[in-house]
């Protein structure tokens, strides 16, 4: 891309399996963008993520950028399930991995002491993945190091104070699953002020706010200004969520894709949600709550489909044998139960496995959409229906969805940085009047004899269960 003479945000998306640096001009597009897999991984004295490694990342990207495009502002959006551990000096101990398993006395502690689900309206995850038992992990294990800390700062807050802003909390962050807030009282959970963990949450400050300005010593490595603006940053799909209300799209049903595909929608009330069925409550950049689904699909479509999954057309014509023959993808491939408790690591096919790329393409993209079905079927959803990050550019996926969805228009991001340009939007977002662009594509149904009784067969098996864990 060439540069451009805007001025810019440059946005650090930390996501699970990739990392991204993505420059935002003020209409939020794209105007230059680097990534690479994450792979910042520590293993003490616990599964951890090297986020002081990521930042390093981002200065070095933010100096090839520097002399070509005008960055007037740094922001970061990132997954829900990390925190650091601070004082004056830095972290006291390292980012713990959401996926790191937590030794069985945790396990037991936490079952019987942490908060309900009526509470914070998010199950419990396997290991690691709330932020509360982390803490709880690091109080009992690491006690010396959790008394010196002064902070607990969610990951993309602990960027912003590395590169120069303040401590601070922000509520899109914190409510993203982590037991750490009640999303009804608008305060931090009941489990968090019991524990004594109240005094490590910095005052809450708001996702586009600024923090402060770039440190001087990385204003001089990376060429940057230093009056560059720090932002607080913001949960990942929190980020993609707050672009389609900056467009007035808030009516939507938003499916925000990745690692994690994350269902939103607005008017699903929260008595309607179900813990055993990984439905939860986010908190958007604004404080209001927004019901949800959390599955781990975008990981489930990769173990299905292979390291090198086929063309769309050519998972499209395989589909058709697929559905005759009565092959169908049962949950769930991953670590995690999603819509249906107890799958975990049990997926299956029935009928007849995939036998080519093809086939595995096809069966891959037929499991994500009727999963994302499901899930918007788990939220009452009937308004129109916008896909946005990693599943955005699967034709086949937005096809078979389409299908599945008749009254409900799909329309596909046709933005390969949803998350990271939500993030950048957040960068004069008080001062913004009129609403932004999107550029979305209509996604045409697809005529596919027999997948109508097949999504019902689906349901129907994927709700029973596994025969082989039965004879087990």
């Amino acid at each position: 891309m060439t540069g451009s003479g805007k001025p810019q945000a440059a946005v650090l998306d930390i996501g699970k399996t990739n990392l991204k640096l993505v420059l935002v001009d003020p209409e939020g597009d794209c105007t230059a963008s680097i990534s690479r897999l994450h792979d910042f991984l520590l293993d003490e004295p616990y599964p951890a993520i090297d986020i002081d490694g990521i930042i390093d990342w981002f200065l070095d990207g933010l100096a090839g950028f520097a002399g070509r495009h005008q960055i007037s502002a740094l922001v970061t959006t990132a997954h829900g399930g990390g925190g650091v551990l601070v004082d004056e000096a830095g972290a006291v101990l390292p980012m713990m991995d959401y996926e790191a398993a937590t030794p069985p006395e945790i396990d037991a502690l936490y079952a019987l002491e942490g908060p309900p689900y009526e509470e914070v309206f998010s199950f419990t995850g396997a290991g690691a993945m709330q932020l509360a038992k982390q803490l709880t992990w690091q109080a009992e294990c690491f006690p010396q190091a959790f008394a010196q800390a002064q902070h607990f700062l969610t990951t993309a807050q602990y960027v912003a104070w590395r590169l120069g802003g303040v401590p601070a909390s922000e509520v899109s962050q914190l409510g993203a699953q982590g037991h750490v807030w009640n999303p009804r009282a608008g305060t931090l959970s009941n489990f968090v002020r019991r524990r004594g963990f109240s005094r490590l949450f910095p005052p809450l400050s708001c996702a586009g706010e600024v923090l402060g300005h770039l440190r001087p010593d990385w204003a001089a490595r990376t060429g940057l200004a230093r009056n560059t603006e720090v932002l607080c940053g913001v949960h990942d799909s929190n980020a993609n969520l707050f672009r389609y209300k900056a467009a007035g799209l808030s009516d939507h049903t938003v499916l925000s894709t990745g690692t994690w595909m994350i269902g939103f929608d607005r008017r699903c009330p929260l008595d309607r949600l179900d813990g055993a069925r990984a439905m939860v409550s986010n908190v958007d950049v604004d404080g209001e709550i927004v019901s949800s689904t959390l599955t781990m699909t975008g990981r489930e479509y990769a173990m299905i489909a292979g390291s090198e999954p086929a063309p769309d057309d050519a998972a499209i014509a395989a589909l058709r044998d697929l559905i005759a023959r009565g092959t169908l993808p049962l949950p769930s491939f991953g670590p995690h139960d999603g819509l249906f408790p107890g799958s975990g690591r049990r997926g299956r096919f029935a009928g007849p496995p995939p036998a080519a790329a093809a086939e595995a393409g096809a069966a891959a993209a037929l499991y994500a959409a009727l999963t994302a079905s499901a899930c918007l079927d788990a939220l009452g959803s009937r308004a129109p229906i916008v896909v946005d990050g990693g599943f955005s550019t699967n034709i086949a996926f937005g096809r078979l969805l389409a299908a599945l969805r008749p009254g409900q228009p799909v329309a596909l991001s046709q933005s390969p940085h949803g998350t990271a340009l939500g993030a950048g939007l957040l960068w004069g977002r008080f001062s913004r009047t009129a609403p932004v662009k999107i550029p979305l594509l209509p996604s045409e149904p697809l005529v596919l004899p027999g997948l109508r009784e097949a999504a019902v067969r689906w349901a129907r098996l994927a709700a029973e269960p596994d025969p082989a864990a039965l004879s087990a």
